[in-house]
C-alpha cells in the first residue's frame, strides 16, 4: 500500500509549506495540511479476507490429497493416529492461508476497501480528522482560528475542520464547498499537492477578509505538510 509521504515529492512539500505561509501572511488563521495513508485499520475486512483465503487453501488441500480416504466409510485399520498427520497439515494450511490473506489485505488497498462498508470508512476518516485536529493543537491557537485540511488516501476522502469561530464567520456551506472542491480535484486525478495548494490559497483569500492578520499575530503552528504513514 502506497504511503502518504510517497504521494508528495520534496519539492511539492516545500510548495505546500510556502502556500501555507503565503495564506497566513494575510490572515490570523492557522492552516494545517495533513495527509494520512489510512484513517482506520479495518480489522474486520482483514479477517474476512483471511478467512476466504483460508477456506480456499482448505478446499485445495482436500481436493489434491486423494490418497487419504475422506469418505463416509472407513476400513478396520483406520485409527486416530493415522489421521493426525493429515489433520495437522490441514490445520496448518488453513492458518497459513489466513495469515497470507491478512497480509495481502494490508498491501493491496482495493482488496481491503472491497470488504469495508463505505459508512465505516466515512466514520473512520471523520474520527481520525477530529483526533488530528486536537493532536496537532489546531484547536489551541490564541485567536481560535485553526483550519485543518485533511486527506486520507486509502478511503479517498478529504475533510476540512475549523474552529468554531471560523465556522461561524466563514459559514459551514463555504467550508463544505472547499472540501468538495478538494475531493473533486483529487477525483479528477489532479496531484494531491496541487489540489491541496489550490484549497490553501482559496481558504487564505476567504479568511483574509474575515480574519485579517494583525501586527501582533504570531505563527503558532508549523507550516509544513504533516504526513502520517
Amino acid at each position: 500500500m502506497k504511503k502518504a509521504s510517497q504521494y508528495f515529492t520534496e519539492e511539492e512539500k516545500k510548495n505546500i509549506s510556502k502556500a501555507v505561509q503565503d495564506a497566513e501572511s494575510k490572515t490570523s488563521a492557522e492552516i494545517i495540511p495533513v495527509a494520512t495513508t489510512s484513517s482506520g485499520r479495518y480489522d474486520r475486512a482483514e479477517d474476512i479476507i483471511g478467512l476466504i483465503v483460508g477456506i480456499i487453501v482448505m478446499v485445495n488441500v482436500l481436493a489434491f490429497m486423494p490418497e487419504y480416504d475422506r469418505g463416509g466409510v472407513a476400513s478396520w485399520s483406520d485409527n486416530l493416529l493415522q489421521q493426525i498427520p493429515f489433520t495437522l497439515y490441514l490445520i496448518t494450511s488453513i492458518i497459513a492461508g489466513f495469515v497470507i490473506g491478512v497480509a495481502a489485505s494490508n498491501r493491496i488497498a482495493w482488496l481491503k476497501k472491497l470488504f469495508t462498508p463505505q459508512t465505516e470508512m466515512r466514520e473512520e476518516v471523520i474520527n481520525n480528522a477530529s483526533q488530528i485536529f486536537y493532536d496537532q493543537r489546531v484547536h489551541h491557537t490564541l485567536s481560535e482560528s485553526g483550519v485543518l485540511i485533511f486527506i486520507s488516501f486509502l478511503e479517498k476522502r478529504a475533510v476540512i475542520l475549523t474552529d468554531e469561530k471560523i465556522e461561524k464567520d466563514l459559514g459551514i456551506e463555504t467550508i463544505e464547498s472547499l472540501c468538495q472542491k478538494l475531493t473533486t480535484a483529487l477525483k479528477e486525478k489532479q496531484s494531491p499537492a496541487d489540489s491541496m495548494i489550490n484549497i490553501i490559497e482559496e481558504a487564505g483569500s476567504l479568511l483574509a477578509d474575515l480574519l485579517p492578520r494583525g501586527e501582533s499575530d504570531e505563527n503558532e503552528l508549523s507550516d509544513v505538510l504533516v504526513c502520517i504513514d
